[in-house]
This record gives C-alpha cells, structure tokens and sequence, in this order.
C-alpha cells in the first residue's frame, strides 16, 4: 500500500510540472521544465524498476527517498528550477 502511495506521489509530481507547462508560450520554459520533470520521473522510475527487478541495478537514488548526498542536492536543485519556472507571473511582473 505505501508503494503505491510513494508512486502517485512521484505520478503527480511529474504530471503537475508537465501539466503547468501545457499554456506556457516562451519555448525556453517548456523544454526546460519538461526535461526537469521528465528527468525526475525517470529516475524514479529506473530506481523502482530495479527495486522489483525489472532491469538490472543502475545505482539511481530515489528522488527524495534515498539518502545520496550529491543526488539529494542535484534533484533538490532541479525541483527549485521547476518550481521557479512553473510559476504563475502577474501581468506586471517581467520575464
């Protein structure tokens, strides 16, 4: 059951950064955001394809589970970029 769960969560994570990317128009921001938020999902993936042996061990973290240092920093950096392109702007604000 807490499978499941830790898998909707990285599910929705993954589908809400693509999803706030959907009305973007600054093209930058989309491949940006989408190679962020896909690069997240597969990592995760690969990390729970080897966890039931789907595919051989890779040596991946599990964003935000594992405890690997450099990799918690390198996906904690990547979520922050997601999140500062994702965000909503006021009219008034440039960029």
């Amino acid at each position: 059951m807490v499978c499941l769960v830790i898998i909707a969560v990285f599910a929705f994570i993954v589908l809400r950064g693509l999803g706030r990317v959907k009305a973007e128009a600054d093209a930058y921001v989309v491949l940006a955001a989408t190679g962020l938020a896909g690069g997240f999902g597969f990592q995760a993936l690969v990390n729970l394809a080897t966890t039931v042996h789907l595919m051989p061990t890779k040596g991946m973290t599990l964003p935000f589970v594992s405890y690997g240092g450099s990799s918690a920093v390198a996906v904690a950096l990547g979520m922050g970029m997601l999140l500062a392109l994702t965000r909503r702007r006021s009219r008034d604000e440039p960029g």
